[in-house]
């Protein structure tokens, strides 16, 4: 996590004392939780536009192999890559956040051709979500900057929506179950 930590801080102009996970999330602290994301199966129609063809790996799982290849091993590693909520809390006076969100594909993946991603907030004024749909994403990394805004003072929680997904140029759909931060404004 500490280089993804300083990869999130240097792309948001932070030090690396303010870009350090702070888990109690007090009140202008930058707040960074990331997750594994895990390979669920083949989107079938994107797999075979790009040459692959569709498998099934010995734990019931889709996978895809270009066509014709072989493959030595009849199971494919879950984890495609991390993804990531970013929470700073950038003015707690008028309690307002910077919400930053994405992914990282792990090495040796092929890089994400379609992206739908989304986030939900909760704070004591209500719920609200914000909601990416990139199909031209083209990338290993990919993230979004989600600015929030709260009524008064708060408890922020943040999660990466369960469904929010990456799918590859290859046909993989690598599918994100969070993570979830928790900041005050």
């Amino acid at each position: 996590m500490p280089l993804m930590v300083a990869a999130l801080g240097a792309a948001l102009g932070l030090s690396p004392a303010q870009a350090s996970a702070e888990p109690n999330g007090a009140s202008g602290a930058v707040v960074v939780q990331e997750m594994s994301m895990k390979r669920v199966g083949v989107n079938r129609e994107i797999a075979a536009a790009h040459g692959y063809q569709v498998r099934v790996d010995s734990n019931g799982v889709e996978y895809s192999v270009k066509k014709g290849e072989s493959t030595l091993f009849d199971e494919v590693p879950g984890e495609c890559g991390r993804s990531f909520i970013y929470l700073t809390a950038v003015d707690t006076t008028r309690h307002y956040t910077s919400i930053y969100t994405g992914f990282s594909l792990n090495p040796g993946w092929s890089g994400a051709i379609l992206v739908t991603w989304g986030i939900s907030i909760i704070d004591s004024y209500g719920a609200s979500t914000g909601n990416w749909n990139d199909p031209a994403a083209s990338v290993h990394f990919w993230a979004k900057t989600y600015p929030f805004t709260a009524g008064g003072p708060t408890q922020v929680t943040t999660s990466v929506l369960y469904g929010s997904n990456a799918v590859l140029w290859d046909g993989t759909i690598c599918f994100s179950y969070g993570p979830t931060a928790t900041g005050t404004l």
